[in-house]
């Protein structure tokens, strides 16, 4: 994007968090991108044996498909991201070079304007899974946009669980795996927080066990906050200003009270479940070495929501893996740096050259 990190003992906390905010919204709006289109699923099946007899996917494309129909690129948000997380990503020149690839961003079913629990069903709505959320799109590419191969498959947090998920159950279709923030396993200490997160949801009075008639938007905020000090690392936290903590976790009360409450509580509930290992009987091993494709795996060196052990798991079981670890102190969220900043810079410069390795 043209522009130098800035030192951090020339420009307060608050100020560099401005001009990044600045900077994302400025990419996303010179990022074109068609209309939202939906994809329909008829009578789709999901894990645990419910049926929708409609399920939409909603999803953008941008760039070119190549004649030869083998340079698209499906890029997947993390728990929370909708199909526009990647918007500052995207476009000629950028990380996700429109001349050269046809870039598909869609909303994971659940969210966005995809078949969501916010549609009207709630808590009737299916229970689904992270393999749910992978045989979705799955149709879309193979089914609705005619795409035999991607190019690549870029997966964000929840998103990287959706990639891995791809690469085992359909390793003739993905070209190459990029995966941030990885794991094949959500571990114990992540399955309680998502607990705490649906617990404190769950004590709004407005939650009325899901069949509220007022979403419980105070009890989504609180969630979004207790969430907060798990997102970043300790040394953030460390130098961070009582007034930056507080924007920060007003901006967190505030992404999560825009979501339906119910909407919001199963999505996690199928980031809780993850488990790459529970259709072949529990073994690891197995499930990990049906990935065929080149796989990018990049952790956050001080990510303690998902940390580095899971990353570094797949890396042991996964044939063709490559592992990378962002030097940040920004926890979990230096996955989704932006090039400009030293995290950016490092994942820009690992993306491109990864994607350079790849052969038509």
């Amino acid at each position: 994007m043209g522009i130098r990190f800035l030192n951090a003992e020339r420009i307060s906390a608050a100020a560099l968090r401005a001009l990044w905010v600045l900077l994302w919204a400025l990419c996303a709006a010179s990022a074109p991108a068609t209309a939202g289109q939906l994809f329909t699923l008829l009578d789709f099946a999901f894990e645990d044996g419910s049926v929708l007899p409609d399920l939409h996917i909603a999803y953008d494309t941008q760039g070119t498909l190549s004649p030869a129909r083998d340079n698209a690129i499906l890029l997947m948000p993390g728990a929370t991201g909708d199909r526009h997380a990647f918007d500052p990503l995207i476009g000629p020149g950028r990380m996700f070079d429109t001349d050269r690839y046809f870039v598909i961003t869609i909303d994971p079913v659940g969210g966005g304007e995809s078949t969501s629990p916010a549609d009207g069903m709630g808590q009737d709505f299916p229970r689904y899974t992270i393999r749910d959320m992978m045989e979705a799109p799955q149709a879309l590419v193979s089914k609705g946009l005619g795409i035999a191969r991607l190019r690549a498959l870029v997966g964000q947090s929840m998103g990287s669980f959706v990639a891995l998920e791809w690469g085992i159950h359909h390793p003739e279709s993905v070209a190459s795996l990029i995966l941030l923030a990885p794991s094949p396993k959500a571990d114990a200490g992540f399955r309680l927080t998502i607990d705490l997160i649906s617990a404190t949801i769950a004590l709004d009075p407005e939650w009325q066990g899901g069949r509220y008639t007022h979403n419980p938007v105070e009890g989504l905020r609180h969630a979004g906050m207790l969430l907060y000090p798990w997102v970043v690392s300790s040394a953030y936290l460390e130098r961070s200003s009582a007034r930056d903590l507080a924007k920060d976790l007003d901006e967190s009360a505030n992404a999560f009270g825009a979501w339906d409450a119910n909407a919001l509580v199963l999505r996690f509930a199928a980031y809780r479940a993850h488990d790459v290992a529970a259709p072949f009987e529990g073994d690891m091993r197995a499930a990990l070495a049906r990935v065929a494709a080149p796989t990018l795996l990049l952790a956050s060196a001080s990510d303690r929501l998902v940390g580095i052990a899971g990353a570094q798991r797949i890396h042991d079981g996964v044939p063709r893996a490559t592992y990378g670890e962002i030097p940040s102190d920004l926890g979990h969220r230096a996955v989704r740096a932006l090039p400009g900043t030293a995290e950016g810079d490092f994942i820009d410069r690992q993306v491109r050259e990864f994607l350079a390795t790849l052969s038509n």
